[in-house]
């Protein structure tokens, strides 16, 4: 069996709803606490906030242009230029060997990071460790019977080595994750 990246637990970090629009993504103690806001009167515009746990205030972390069909054209990482989203998010529409599609970013640590997505399956992992050990792996909602309430909301599952570049892991998942719901990934 390999080795663990580290010998700190994995962060679950839950959504609160399905929509990629308006949702609240924390962990359990909510020192992970990101909040997600596309208003009905500005629907070309979704911005992203971290709650900073100690002066529980929320620093605008991120934002996204949307076009009329609400997809991300721009992005933008803490107050700086528009990105297109395809430069932010690098690749995504042919499969490799194995079948999965990916897209790449660089995080906030300098380091690469690539999307891997399957028909049920996304996961992150890093361009400087082993394959089989993702630093991210994003597990969908269950429901009773396949259509009542959910009975397990979706979240992510983080390894503490991409902690330092958590922004940018947000961002490039609310893309990735659109991009797939869309079908074009």
């Amino acid at each position: 069996m390999p080795a663990k990246s580290s010998a700190q637990p994995r962060q679950k970090i839950t959504l609160t709803t399905t929509s990629l629009r308006n949702v609240v993504l924390s962990n359990k103690s909510d020192v992970i606490y990101y909040e997600v806001i596309t208003p009905k009167w500005a629907r070309d515009r979704t911005t992203v906030s971290k709650l900073d746990p100690n002066t529980r205030q929320f620093d605008i972390i991120g934002e996204m242009k949307n076009n009329d069909d609400g997809k991300a054209e721009e992005v933008r990482l803490y107050g700086g230029a528009l990105t297109p989203a395809h430069r932010f998010l690098d690749g995504g529409m042919d499969p490799d060997p194995q079948g999965l599609k990916r897209a790449s970013f660089v995080g906030k640590d300098g380091k690469k990071y690539i999307w891997r997505a399957g028909r049920r399956r996304l996961e992150l992992v890093r361009e400087d460790m082993p394959d089989d050990q993702p630093v991210a792996v994003y597990h969908d909602k269950k429901r009773h019977m396949f259509v009542l309430r959910m009975s397990k909301h979706p979240y992510l599952e983080v390894d503490p080595a991409a902690l330092d570049t958590m922004d940018s892991l947000i961002m490039s998942f609310l893309l990735i994750e659109r991009r797939r719901r869309d079908g074009g990934l």
